[in-house]
C-alpha cells in the first residue's frame, strides 16, 4: 500500500471514532436524562404506594349520605389527589374520570391482603397509563392481573379496566388495535 492510500484512511479513521464518541456521549446523556425523569415522577409514585397499602385496612369510620348509604372512603379522595399529581401537566385527564376510577379501585380493594410487590404492580400501571406514549391496553392488562391475583370479582374488575381505559384514553386518545 501506498503511502498517498494511508494517509486517506487515517483522516477517515479519525472522523469514524469521533462519530461513535459522539454517539456514545448522546447515549449516555439520554439515559442520565431518563433516570433524571424517573427520579422526578418517584415522589409523587411514594405516594400513590402509600396509598394502595393503606387500603387493606378498612377506615374505622365512613360517611354517609342521606339515605344510610355508604360514600367515597377517604382514602379514594387520596387516590385522585395522587393520580392527579402524577399525571403530566400539559395531559391531565379530567378529575371526573380519575374519580370514578379511583372509587371504584379503593372499593374493591378496601380490605384486600395487598402486598408491597402487589401495589407496585398497580403503583406502575396507573403511572404507565398516565404518561403520553405507549398503549394503554398493556398498563390494563398488568393492572387487571394485579387485581385478579388480589381476589377483585369479575364484574368489578372490568368496571374498574373500562374506566381505567377511560383514564388513558383521556390522557393520549384511543390504543389503535386492530377491529376484529
Amino acid at each position: 500500500m501506498s503511502s498517498a492510500g494511508s494517509s486517506t484512511i487515517i483522516p477517515l479513521m479519525r472522523r469514524l471514532l469521533c462519530c461513535l464518541l459522539l454517539l456514545g456521549v448522546s447515549l449516555a446523556v439520554a439515559t442520565a436524562q431518563d433516570k433524571f425523569a424517573a427520579t422526578k415522577r418517584l415522589q409523587h409514585t411514594s405516594k400513590l404506594h402509600t396509598t394502595l397499602l393503606a387500603l387493606k385496612e378498612p377506615p374505622a369510620f365512613w360517611k354517609w349520605d342521606a339515605e344510610m348509604r355508604r360514600t367515597r372512603s377517604p382514602l379514594s379522595y387520596q387516590l385522585v389527589n395522587e393520580i392527579m399529581s402524577l399525571a403530566e401537566s400539559e395531559w391531565q385527564p379530567s378529575r371526573l374520570t380519575v374519580a370514578s376510577f379511583a372509587d371504584e379501585l379503593a372499593n374493591a380493594l378496601l380490605g384486600k391482603n395487598i402486598t408491597d410487590a402487589e401495589a407496585l404492580m398497580m403503583e406502575d400501571s396507573i403511572d404507565a397509563v398516565l404518561r403520553s406514549t405507549g398503549a394503554t391496553f398493556k398498563s390494563a392488562s398488568r393492572l387487571r392481573e394485579s387485581l385478579a391475583a388480589l381476589g377483585v370479582d369479575a364484574a368489578r374488575l372490568q368496571i374498574i379496566i373500562k374506566r381505567f381505559i377511560a383514564l388513558g384514553e383521556e390522557v393520549r386518545g384511543p390504543d389503535d388495535l386492530p377491529v376484529r
